[in-house]
């Protein structure tokens, strides 16, 4: 059976107080009896050491007239009426007893007997006498040069003390009970009232479902517990609808670009197809089908490439990398390119610089950024590479002269098919998909990756890698 959480707390809360409450009573029980106890033994014992000294006459001679506890009372002032004295030989012999005891012996176990008869002091409870328990001690008389001589036992009536523990008893179980029910009730009460913002964000959160994430759950209060975790989930829902978002806009993005193409090569293929193309015609349409082809490859194998940056990021087989040498590498290659287009371009030098990466997927990073400043700067302009290393990162920035970017497009600037000029998409080749590729990358790395740009000046993107360890030692050593 399932129990729900304001259940188990009263369940717990209700445990705790009666454990507590048993625990408070026992122990109040056991404390109080020990003080009654301890306060009956007191007197009894100093009533068998006053009847000792009365009924011994030296040199140790045992005297116990008839009407014994009447002689005591009269001659000694012992008040014996309210309890049972009896006098044993040195043999355990009853010799006397007082009024009280008439038709009744005080009655001992063997073992508190012997240990009497060993000259010890011993106190027990017995029953008896009467319907009540009697607290009875039993005290050696000793006489030096004759050892033992008698012993006196002398027992007290707990009748009074059986009747208040009775009743406290009785108090402490009817309390207990009573408080229980209580608690049960309050408990109940409390934790309703405890978990009532959950029942509230409970409902809160079924109404929000995939159609009308822009909803939020609405809890009044301090930010405690609850107030946190009603927080917590509007952020989640939050995320969620960004992603809904952005898969939504991926989705209709994606399958623009790949309808683009295939809307092209249908309608020249059915051209075609209508009448009787010449040979250079049919290489025409061949050749500008081959192109949209290459185009949906390229959009196929970048949908790819973020798709496997995404589930492997975090998970990636890094290695320490130099990343001067690939920077070079890769500047090397894309230097003839930006000289076809009459670009200068220039790197700084810079020194041996080593970090945690994939050499792969690093060469995809500087090769795309130092493409895409080809690709949107114009003839005459110009494009420098920078690298340089901190305390503990390295860092690379890619300056070019180029076209700039407006500031409102530079918050999307990396988002998946987002273009800023759509109107040139054609021309410059690109499918918006490259600085994505780059920015899953580079935090795959631990990286991060921003823009600075200006509508005419041209544009910086800054890549901050944090150095290997052994790579950080040495700089600062």
């Amino acid at each position: 059976m399932v129990f729900s959480i304001r259940t188990k707390l009263t369940f717990w809360y209700v445990l705790l107080l009666t454990v507590s409450m048993l625990v408070f009573a026992g122990g109040f029980y056991y404390a109080l009896s020990r003080v009654y106890m301890d306060r009956i033994d007191s007197q009894i014992h100093q009533l068998a050491g006053m009847t000792a000294h009365a009924i011994v006459r030296p040199p140790g001679k045992l005297l116990v007239p008839n009407n014994f506890d009447v002689f005591l009372e009269r001659f000694f002032g012992l008040r014996t009426r309210d309890y049972y004295i009896q006098i044993l030989d040195h043999t355990g012999k009853v010799v006397a007893k007082s009024a009280t005891l008439e038709g009744f012996d005080l009655q001992v176990s063997n073992s508190a007997l012997k240990r009497v008869l060993r000259g010890n002091v011993n106190y027990e409870t017995v029953k008896s006498v009467g319907i009540h328990p009697v607290r009875v001690v039993s005290a050696p008389v000793i006489i030096k040069d004759k050892g033992l001589v008698a012993i006196v036992q002398v027992g007290d009536s707990l009748e009074v003390v059986v009747e208040i523990f009775n009743y406290m008893i009785y108090i402490f179980g009817v309390g207990i009970v009573v408080s229980v029910i209580l608690a049960s009730i309050i408990g109940s009460f409390l934790a309703r009232k405890a978990l009532a913002p959950v029942d509230e964000i409970n409902r809160m959160a079924m109404r929000i479902t995939a159609e009308n994430l822009d909803e939020r759950i609405n809890i009044d209060g301090p930010q405690d517990e609850m107030g946190r975790l009603a927080t917590t989930l509007n952020d989640m829902i939050a995320g969620l609808e960004r992603s809904f978002k952005q898969i939504r806009q991926f989705t209709s993005d994606a399958s623009h670009e790949l309808k683009t193409p295939l809307t092209v090569m249908k309608g020249e293929i059915e051209v075609a197809l209508r009448g009787e193309p010449t040979k250079e015609e049919s290489s025409e349409v061949l050749l500008s089908t081959l192109e949209e082809i290459d185009r949906m490859s390229s959009i196929v194998q970048k949908l790819l490439t973020l798709a496997r940056a995404d589930d492997e990021r975090g998970a990636a087989a890094l290695t320490p990398v130099r990343l001067d040498i690939i920077l070079a590498d890769s500047f090397r290659l894309l230097k003839k390119v930006a000289a076809k287009k009459g670009v200068s371009i220039e790197m700084s030098e810079s020194a041996a610089l080593t970090v945690f990466a994939d050499e792969l997927r690093l060469s995809q990073v500087i090769a795309n950024l130092i493409d895409n400043a080809i690709k949107y700067t114009p003839e005459s302009g110009s494009i420098k590479v920078l690298l340089s290393g901190g305390s503990d990162l390295a860092i690379l920035k890619v300056i070019d002269t180029g076209m700039g970017i407006a500031a409102d497009d530079l918050p999307r600037l990396f988002d998946r098919f987002y273009r800023v000029d759509k109107a040139r998409k054609r021309e410059m080749g690109g499918v918006g998909l490259g600085l994505s590729i780059c920015k899953e990358i580079v935090e795959g790395f631990g990286a991060t990756i921003d823009v600075d740009s200006e509508l005419g000046r041209g544009t910086i993107f800054t890549v901050r890698f944090p150095l290997y360890k052994e790579e950080v030692e040495n700089l600062e050593a």
